[in-house]
């Protein structure tokens, strides 16, 4: 797709007709205005004569070969999933094990130039080439980011072998994958490396008992697949890609699957944001989708298509407890640094596969976990009162608010007993007549006042967490601090 910079003779492309090389070097002239980016190649009109078809904008350089448009609201969507992707990779571009100064890199489709320009970025020893079949790019990018129009799988034509290969999305896009690995083995340096991030169908549902016929969310993942056959596609390709790379002499092959949950239920802080990023990204990328492929190959109209549609985000929106998800599987791939390398192993697959939870079957989890630790605990644990020192005293043991009978003492006197004591001191200060000694009651011997010691009772006992309770805290912790630093890398 795209616009270059700084290196503007280490790539070319044979891919058709209507490129012409720039000799020049006067590339805004080429375009025609300053809100396009600036390419490698200059390119005839017909490449911004853009096909309109059920209100949807597609590319006209290799007319018909993408039914995804390419229109603002794709470019929007496209530019979301790259933060979903980000987020999936801990914030990182790319899994392979590459070096931070590599010199040459080759982005596949690269849509919205939004991957390579942050890589580029990134890697300022990187001469960066983004190719695509529309000219989308921004017009602001880093001196050693360039791109150009190109359709990929026509024979490649480049300058320089490549350090590293890059691929997102294309699962729409490339019909032929033997042939795509064929190339980019042939592309690369000795030692470089290919990474596909790859979407795949089905889309998939955590209840095996929602199938298709009952959901049109998996009604619509059939119909595309169906669809995208007809017309060469197949939509469950980034499964098969290690037999591929296997054959075509890769070696130290790695695949990762992960799960992108459709909406906020699954479990995890990162999971959440991941879930709201996919589910706009799956509103948007509904039409975009379905409008070409259904119209043009299952012959629906576009109302149909509109209809049919409205019914899948209904059922996105409301059956919230229906947890739909998507597979993403990353694949990394390296050329022999020698050919003919003896060593068998190196030609393994390695795969990975990432487990996703729903917040309930997380709880519910958890309170197995705890019933277990409960049932497996020592007899002495499960008792409250076998710990309880027999010999103790009993303001101890006793249970909160219970007072020790020993301790209770005579009562206070009461308010009554009080007044009548209060007037007769008062009688005692006040002057009167004399009465004779022998005559006058006798004073007794007055008491202190007596109280009530209520002893201390025993504070309540805390239970320690079990051993699921802290594996909640320490996951909720970790997945706090792994959202923060995922969302620091983006930012960065």
């Amino acid at each position: 797709m795209f616009a270059p910079g700084a290196n503007d003779n280490d790539a070319e492309s044979s891919s058709g007709p209507s490129l012409e090389i720039d000799t020049d070097n006067d590339r805004d002239s080429a375009f025609g205005g300053d809100n396009q980016s600036s390419y490698t190649m200059s390119v005839t009109d017909s490449v911004y004569n853009y096909k309109y078809e059920n209100g949807r904008r597609y590319h006209s350089y290799a007319e018909g070969k993408y039914p995804v448009p390419n229109d603002e609201i794709e470019k929007d969507r496209l530019d979301l999933q790259h933060h979903a992707f980000r987020l999936t990779l801990d914030g990182d571009l790319y899994r392979a094990p590459i070096p931070k100064d590599l010199q040459h890199v080759l982005d596949v489709g690269t849509g919205t130039g939004i991957w390579a320009i942050e890589f580029a970025d990134e890697h300022p020893s990187a001469a960066v080439i983004g190719t695509d079949l529309s000219p989308i790019q921004p017009t602001e990018v880093p001196p050693n980011c360039s791109f150009l129009i190109d359709d990929i799988e026509q024979e490649w034509i480049f300058h320089n072998k490549f350090d590293f290969i890059h691929t997102r999305a294309m699962v729409a896009a490339i019909k032929n994958w033997d042939a795509f690995f064929k190339q980019a083995y042939t592309n690369l340096a000795p030692g470089g490396f290919i990474e596909c991030q790859e979407i795949t169908f089905p889309a998939m549902c955590m209840d095996p008992a929602i199938t298709s016929d009952m959901s049109p969310f998996l009604r619509w993942s059939d119909l595309f697949i169906e669809a995208a056959g007809k017309i060469g596609i197949d939509g469950k390709s980034a499964h098969k890609f290690g037999p591929k790379l296997q054959e075509r002499g890769f070696t130290n092959i790695h695949s990762k699957t992960y799960k992108w949950p459709v909406g906020q239920w699954a479990k995890g802080g990162k999971m959440k944001l991941l879930g709201k990023f996919v589910f706009e990204d799956c509103m948007d990328w509904l039409p975009s989708s379905a409008l070409g492929l259904f119209t043009r190959v299952l012959g629906w109209s576009r109302e149909e298509v509109e209809v049919f549609l409205a019914s899948v985000r209904k059922e996105l929106k409301e059956e919230k407890h229906r947890h739909f998800y998507a597979r993403v599987v990353v694949w990394y791939a390296q050329k022999p640094r020698e050919a003919g390398t003896s060593d068998a192993s190196a030609y393994d697959i390695a795969k990975e596969e990432e487990s996703l939870e729903s917040d309930e079957e997380r709880t519910a989890r958890f309170r197995r976990d705890e019933a277990a630790a409960a049932a497996s605990a020592p007899e002495s644990a499960k008792s409250p009162g076998a710990l309880a020192d027999t010999t103790a005293d009993l303001s101890i043991a006793s249970p909160p608010g219970e007072i020790p009978t020993e301790a209770i003492k005579e009562p206070a006197p009461t308010t009554e007993d009080s007044l009548v004591a209060a007037s007769a001191d008062q009688e005692m200060t006040t002057p009167g007549p004399e009465i004779p000694e022998e005559t006058q009651p006798a004073q007794e011997e007055s008491k202190p006042e007596e109280t009530i010691e209520i002893p201390k009772t025993a504070e309540p006992s805390v239970t320690a967490p079990t051993d699921a309770a802290k594996t909640a805290d320490t996951e909720a912790a970790k997945t706090a601090s792994e959202v923060a630093d995922t969302a620091a890398k983006i930012d960065a």
